[in-house]
C-alpha cells in the first residue's frame, strides 16, 4: 500500500505522515517514508536522534533511478538497487523501524 499526504502549508501534513508512519509499523507494517518536502522535517517529527539526522540528506536520483521508456512511448522511473540498499546509503531507521529517506532539500538561496 502507498499513502501520499499532500496539502497547503502549515496544514500538519509532516505531523499526519509521522503519526501514520508510526502508526503502521507498530501494527508490523514494513514502512518506508519518503521526504520530498523542500524543507525535509519528516525525520525529525519520526523522532529520530541527532546523529541519525545528521546522515541524512537529499538522495541523489542520478545514482539510482533510471527512466526506461514503454513501447508505446510513457517513461516511468525505476530503482537502479534494490530499495534496502537506497535505505543503508541515504537514508536511516527511525523508531519503530521506520525507514525513512529524504528525497529533496533546500539547496541555497536561489539554487532551487
Amino acid at each position: 500500500m502507498r499513502i501520499a499526504v499532500s496539502g497547503k502549508g502549515g496544514s500538519g501534513k509532516t505531523t499526519i505522515a509521522a503519526t501514520l508512519a508510526r502508526l503502521f509499523a507498530r501494527r508490523g507494517y514494513r514502512v518506508s517514508a519518503l521526504d520530498d518536502d523542500p524543507n525535509p522535517n519528516l525525520a525529525v517529527a519520526l523522532g529520530l536522534p541527532a546523529d541519525q539526522l545528521r546522515r541524512l540528506g537529499p538522495v541523489p536520483r542520478e545514482e539510482i533511478l533510471e527512466e526506461r521508456v514503454d513501447a508505446h512511448g510513457v517513461a516511468s522511473l525505476h530503482l537502479t538497487r534494490p530499495f534496502e540498499d537506497v535505505i543503508e546509503a541515504y537514508g536511516a531507521r527511525g523508531p519503530d523501524g521506520v525507514a525513512v529517506l529524504a528525497m529533496t532539500g533546500v539547496l541555497g538561496a536561489g539554487k532551487g
